[in-house]
């Protein structure tokens, strides 16, 4: 058994953080950033990443557990975030929300939240359900399995956005939430939330808005010149919608926040104990204690680029990805759908796209995969200006070897997390 971290003597700093550092360096990482990263990295500039990380460690002894009794400085942050997401999300005066973890937790409250007002109100023994597009965020089925709710998922099809028809179909009195995304992680396709709004309104059921993805890049989109659908409260069926400010906010890891509608709707989700020795325990979502940095990190961002400041970083990045899918299509490949957010995924008619995202990877490409329909997936940043013409070049390298029998793929599935 190889040793622990633990050791019977210590060791001096130096040598554990040299330690560190080389098993970070070592062959087996890839850099989380870089011109050449095209998985999850989100990077708006050297400064972007100086000011997020400067004010992490502000804070990053402070308990968020405790922003409400021993440190109010992050009560008050937390107010002031959530104040300026629900303006940015077009919400009316009751808005509000709750500031979460992540991405996880923000889907686990907008799943809990009206499960449990749906419980509170009902008769007999009922078991909820909650009906999804098969491209909503496996997040979903884990919060219904915590709570024992039947997960109604759309069937796998080609299709790239919710199917509203299927989903209308699924629904019956015991559905309590209906998702739609914006966008899902898949390829970057809005999902029709016009329609499924519509469809919430007319059997009065919750609908959540998963923008974890976009939350940060379409409010910004339509001054950045690139308008993008509506996916918040404009839309009169959606009651909460989720957003990871450590993606498109830039900030360190990790926080999102699970906006409300209505701000009293989050009681549903708080968590409040007093039959213990210690009194009053109360958490507003799933977490307890968790470092004050990510909050304090977010909020430094926020007030360093201003609205302006997002609206260049934004438009940057999605300039970069149009050029990314003009050069793409150049050598021949095809984007799928329509994409508004800062990613998207394509294929290339004559090869096995699993086989070219592999080899693109074995070359130091790091980009993603999907099995259906199979395509290779990209996700832009700051950091990839310049990069789309050597990106096709090698592209079009790989498929070139693909149908000349000088490569091969694996086989190998799409991996999004072990």
């Amino acid at each position: 058994m190889a040793d622990g971290a633990l050791l019977g003597t210590g060791r001096p700093k130096d040598e554990v953080l040299a330690l560190l550092s080389e098993r970070k360096q070592s062959g087996q990482n890839i850099p989380w950033r870089g011109p050449r990263m095209f998985r999850p990295s989100y990077f708006a500039g050297d400064d972007v990443l100086q000011v997020a990380q400067q004010a992490f460690n502000l804070f990053i002894s402070e308990n968020w557990l405790y922003s409400r009794t021993s440190f109010p400085a992050l009560g008050q942050i937390e107010d002031e975030v959530v104040t300026s997401l629900a303006t940015l999300f077009h919400g009316p005066a009751t808005a509000g929300g709750v500031m979460t973890s992540g991405g996880t937790e923000s889907l686990m409250l907008a799943v809990r939240i009206p499960a449990h007002r749906a419980e509170a109100s009902a008769r007999g023994n009922r078991r909820f359900n909650i009906v999804l597009p098969w491209s909503a965020h496996p997040a979903l089925d884990k919060a219904a399995a915590l709570m024992q709710l039947e997960v109604r998922r759309a069937p796998a099809a080609d299709e790239l956005v919710a199917d509203v028809a299927w989903m209308t179909s699924a629904c019956d009195e015991d559905t309590v939430l209906l998702v739609g995304s914006a966008p899902p992680y898949p390829y970057g396709v809005m999902d029709p939330l016009q329609a499924l709004s519509d469809l919430a309104v007319e059997r009065n059921i919750w609908l959540h808005v998963d923008a974890c993805l976009g939350g940060m890049i379409l409010p910004f989109a339509a001054a950045a010149g690139r308008p993008a659908d509506a996916f918040d409260f404009r839309l009169p069926g959606v009651r909460s919608v989720s957003v990871d400010l450590h993606k498109f906010g830039w900030a360190s890891k990790g926080v999102s926040a699970l906006m409300l509608r209505d701000k009293a709707d989050a009681d549903h989700g708080r968590t409040v104990f007093t039959n213990w020795p210690a009194g009053l325990y109360g958490t507003p979502g799933v977490a307890g204690t968790r470092s004050g940095g990510a909050l304090a990190s977010a909020w430094a961002v926020m007030r360093y680029l201003g609205h302006q400041g997002f609206v260049e970083r934004v438009g940057q990045t999605l300039a970069i990805r149009d050029d990314f899918m003009l050069a793409i299509e150049g050598v021949g490949g095809r984007i799928l759908g329509q994409p508004q957010g800062y990613h998207f995924a394509f294929h290339v008619p004559g090869v096995d796209s699993l086989a070219v995202a592999e080899n693109l990877t074995k070359d130091g490409w790091y980009i993603g995969s999907l099995e259906r329909p199979p395509s290779i997936q990209l996700m832009l940043n700051v950091g990839h200006a310049g990069m789309a013409e050597p990106f096709a070049a090698a592209l079009a390298g790989i498929v070139d070897d693909l149908k000349a029998g000088r490569r091969q793929g694996s086989g190998k599935r799409s991996v999004y997390s072990m």
